[in-house]
């Protein structure tokens, strides 16, 4: 099988597919040998933060010299983002030779599309001998895909907040215990000290965090900030966002709760090297600056917002490029964003589940009615049409979707 055969196979089973649920996934994955079961795992699950907090931990063991395999979701640009050990992404003929495995291994075509990327990430890391692996929960958590792992170092759950409600439940108890769902009796289970998670059935050997690593300095010109943990240390973080003293705090609590071994020098090493964009990510073109920030919940926008009102850059006049899906809490993602919003471009994300630009100018109009609106065809002409524009303000916001920020680096070529 070839790589472009294999994405294929994926773009057959449709991403926007989803049936939750553990049965398939356990048989399939014991007819390859149960390869999930090679490899200890960090199970992670939030409705915001969860990424960020994977490649936290992830950055870290690696510097602590274990063989780490990563397993996010969604990818920005390169499907293989999704299933990385030390960082190195796996290869298209590594990718081909699994896929082709895993289809053998499910010749009634039940799996879905996660399901089927799920299969590669454990076969990968299990074939690469990792000493661990950092997996990201695609949706919720107690029966999504990767929660098949039955004993994990530690399960994190970052956050609860409205988010997917079709799946997981209009309320954040309901949120909440699908979310905890990853937890397993007798394993560490850390969380932060939110009311709703402490109303959740729980299980699992509690770890509380209560306060987020405070954050003492931030570098906006070169993407990092210094983070003061509870014991009074300094580590300079390569991430901006309000959020990340949270999520390093979780990923410390997680370490220390798995008993594995890492030192100091390994935190200030893993924290300097983490890449994660896509997250208030500050790109400089030229005498122009893009922040390209994936956030598409109220959570993440009010997130979003508390970064900017803090950042230098909010000073400044700034175009919103905005793009979000339409099954989205459109209301909810724009109602913290609207203060700042004065012009905006609004986009059809590059997803088939994108909300129409003509129905939300009438949310952009109604939360920001002093703002310019426009439409363009798609986010590439945006972004191009603002860095041309000699008039146009120096600073631009894109947001509102992964599949936004995704489209918004692929169209400056990041890489």
């Amino acid at each position: 099988m070839t790589f472009a055969a294999a994405l294929a196979v994926l773009e057959e089973r449709q991403e926007t597919k989803i049936v939750l649920g553990l049965d398939r996934v356990r048989a399939h994955l014991a007819a390859l040998g149960d390869p999930h079961l090679a490899v200890p795992a960090f199970h992670v699950a939030g409705t915001n933060g969860k990424g960020s907090t994977c490649a936290i931990l992830s950055s870290v063991l690696t510097a602590a010299g274990y063989r780490t395999g990563l397993f996010i979701s969604p990818h920005l640009l390169d499907i293989r983002e999704r299933i990385t050990v030390d960082g190195r992404k796996i290869s298209e003929a590594e990718f081909a030779r699994l896929m082709a495995r895993a289809l053998r291994a499910d010749r009634r075509k039940r799996l879905t599309y996660f399901e089927l990327l799920t299969s590669i990430a454990f076969q990968h890391f299990a074939a690469k001998r990792c000493d661990v692996m950092v997996l990201e929960t695609g949706l919720g958590g107690r029966l999504d895909a990767t929660n098949v792992v039955p004993a994990p170092l530690a399960a994190i759950v970052t956050s609860v907040d409205y988010d997917h409600q079709a799946y997981l439940g209009d309320t954040l108890a309901s949120i909440a215990r699908q979310k905890t769902g990853i937890f397993k009796a007798g394993r560490p289970a850390v969380r932060p000290d939110l009311p709703v998670l402490r109303r959740a059935a729980l299980r699992g050997d509690q770890v509380v965090v209560r306060s987020p690593w405070k954050t003492v300095s931030v570098d906006w010109s070169r993407g990092r900030q210094v983070l003061r943990s509870p014991s009074g240390r300094r580590f300079a973080l390569s991430l901006l966002g309000s959020r990340q003293g949270h999520n390093a705090a979780m990923a410390r609590a997680a370490l220390e709760a798995s008993g594995l071994d890492v030192s100091e020098a390994a935190w200030a090493r893993g924290l300097g090297a983490v890449r994660w964009p896509g997250r208030f990510h500050a790109i400089k073109l030229g005498k122009k600056t893009l922040i390209v920030d994936g956030g598409h919940n109220p959570e993440a926008a009010r997130a979003l917002a508390a970064t900017w009102r803090s950042s230098p850059l909010s000073r400044k006049p700034a175009r919103w490029i905005l793009g979000i899906m339409k099954d989205k809490d459109t209301r909810g993602v724009l109602s913290p964003l609207a203060p700042f919003i004065k012009e905006a471009v609004l986009v059809r994300p590059p997803s088939p589940r994108a909300l129409d630009p003509l129905e939300l100018s009438a949310f952009v109009r109604r939360a920001a009615p002093k703002a310019h609106v426009t439409i363009e065809r798609d986010p590439a002409t945006a972004i191009d049409a603002w860095r041309k524009d000699k008039k146009a303000p120096r600073v631009a916001v894109c947001t509102g979707s992964l599949y936004l920020a995704g489209a918004a680096l692929k169209a400056v070529k990041y890489k």
